[in-house]
C-alpha cells in the first residue's frame, strides 16, 4: 500500500503524517481511488491535508495505478 510505503519516507527523515501540508494524488482511475479514501484516515488520523487529486491516463510505469506525492515540513517548537 501507497501509505505505508510513504509513512516509512517521512520516519527515515524525522517526520510523520502531521508533517504533511499538501498531498498530490495521480490516479488511472480516480473512482476506485476514491473508494479506498476512508484508509487515509489511519494514517492522517483527523489532521488531513490540502490536497489535489488528478486522474492521468497512465502513469511513467504502466502498472503503476497510483502515484501519491506528499508536500512535508518541520515543525518547530
Amino acid at each position: 500500500m501507497a501509505y505505508k510505503e510513504l509513512s516509512q519516507t517521512l520516519k527515515q527523515n524525522g517526520l510523520t503524517f502531521a508533517n504533511v501540508i499538501k498531498e498530490n494524488v495521480y490516479a488511472t482511475d480516480l473512482e476506485a481511488f476514491k473508494k479506498t479514501a476512508g484508509l487515509r484516515k489511519e494514517f492522517y488520523g483527523n489532521n488531513l491535508p490540502a490536497a489535489t487529486w488528478v486522474e492521468v491516463k497512465r502513469l511513467f510505469d504502466p502498472s503503476f495505478v497510483v502515484e501519491i506525492e506528499l508536500i512535508a515540513e518541520f515543525l518547530s517548537d
